[in-house]
């Protein structure tokens, strides 16, 4: 269904686009894109895009180089962009290509403390803090520490990391780890997930805000799938320190943002009907067929006008909203703005057993 460019239509029919997103959701979310930060003495090409193994040229390649993108690409992430640091550059000259380049997570094997730390601050500030989620981009470092941020992984394992492409130390194996969420479907988590190329790693007590993997036996596992948030308030709640969980909220905020942008943005009257519309289309498609995999099928998730939001503008506007019904702040004009919310519950996999049998 395309845009007619130039045509102002009175309602929209977008249904159809928000049925098919929601039924190819999981198909979609385990083919996430990686951006890596590379420097390189062979490449100068700047950006690099490689989409499966048989994409990458080894010679063209310095070799420490080549198996950290076989490191991302082992968990199957859909793309790799690579940027390649020129000469004379540095992480602060890249980050406003980041912004206009589409991308899900972001690691920096090679980098130093300084600019983990620079990657840190600039995920952290272009996903945003407040609960509105800005650039849906997360980062993986192993520097960082009580970041407590929902966009930020800590590996927590530190010393060597033995794989089948190499030993590599933490910050190097922060490439697999953004591999592996990247190309993880939506509706499992990283709870427990053996990290097929490992051989073995270093001990590591687990906490809270901490990535981190255990030796099973001959294999390595993911002890906990979380971030780094370890603080929760009536925004970011207790869940959102699970990756499953803001997996889940960044694919439903691009999917919602980006059917916005390509099939209603400049081409519908903005008007109650229209609104209604967007929202019916939202909750009664879209979010059904999300559940019961990313959205509890045991809650009345929705979205719809906002009230307050509608009063806020009847004030500026220098008129009571007290004075009016319901419907009436609903339905009263706001110019090219789109206000609403919204009240989901999201959907997490079973990782705690308590288990009492009486005899």
């Amino acid at each position: 269904m395309g845009n007619e460019v130039g045509q102002i239509k009175a309602s929209p029919n977008i249904n159809i686009e928000f049925r098919t997103l929601a039924t190819t959701a999981i198909q979609r979310s385990e083919r996430g894109i990686v951006c890596l930060i590379l420097k390189d003495t062979k490449k100068t090409t700047k950006w690099n895009t490689l989409k499966t193994i048989a994409d990458l040229k080894e010679k063209e390649w310095d070799a420490k180089n080549a198996k950290y993108i076989k490191l991302v690409m082992h968990y199957g992430a859909k793309k790799v962009l690579i940027r390649v640091l020129q000469t004379g550059e540095n992480i602060d000259d890249v980050l406003g290509e980041f912004k206009e380049r589409k991308m899900h997570w972001l690691a920096y094997p090679g980098a130093e403390q300084a600019d983990d730390q620079k990657l840190v601050t600039w995920t952290k500030q272009v996903f945003g803090n407040d609960g509105a989620i800005g650039k849906t981009v997360k980062y993986v470092s192993s520097f960082a520490n009580n970041t407590d941020h929902v966009a930020i992984v800590e590996l927590g394992n530190t010393g060597t990391y033995k794989s089948i492409y190499g030993d590599f130390t933490a910050q190097e194996y922060t490439a697999a780890i953004a591999g592996l969420i990247a190309g993880m479907p939506i509706n499992r988590s990283a709870d427990n997930f053996v990290m097929s190329d490992l051989k073995e790693v270093d001990y590591f007590e687990p906490k809270l805000g901490k990535f981190s993997l255990y030796n099973d036996d001959e294999k390595v596992r993911v002890n906990y799938g979380v971030n780094s948030k370890t603080t929760f308030d009536s925004t970011w709640k207790k869940d959102t320190r699970k990756i499953k969980i803001v997996e889940g909220m960044c694919f439903i905020t691009d999917d919602i943002r980006d059917t916005f942008k390509n099939y209603w943005l400049g081409i519908y009257i903005n008007d109650y009907n229209n609104k209604m519309n967007f929202c019916s289309n939202v909750t009664k498609v879209y979010f059904k067929e999300m559940a019961p995999n990313v959205l509890s099928g045991d809650y009345d998730n929705k979205i719809e006008i906002d009230l307050e939001a509608q009063k806020r503008l009847i004030v500026l506007d220098g008129k009571d909203p007290e004075e009016m019904t319901e419907m009436e702040i609903l339905k009263y004009p706001s110019g090219d703005d789109v206000f609403l919310t919204g009240d989901v519950r999201f959907a997490d996999t079973m990782a705690n057993l308590s288990l009492v049998i009486k005899m």
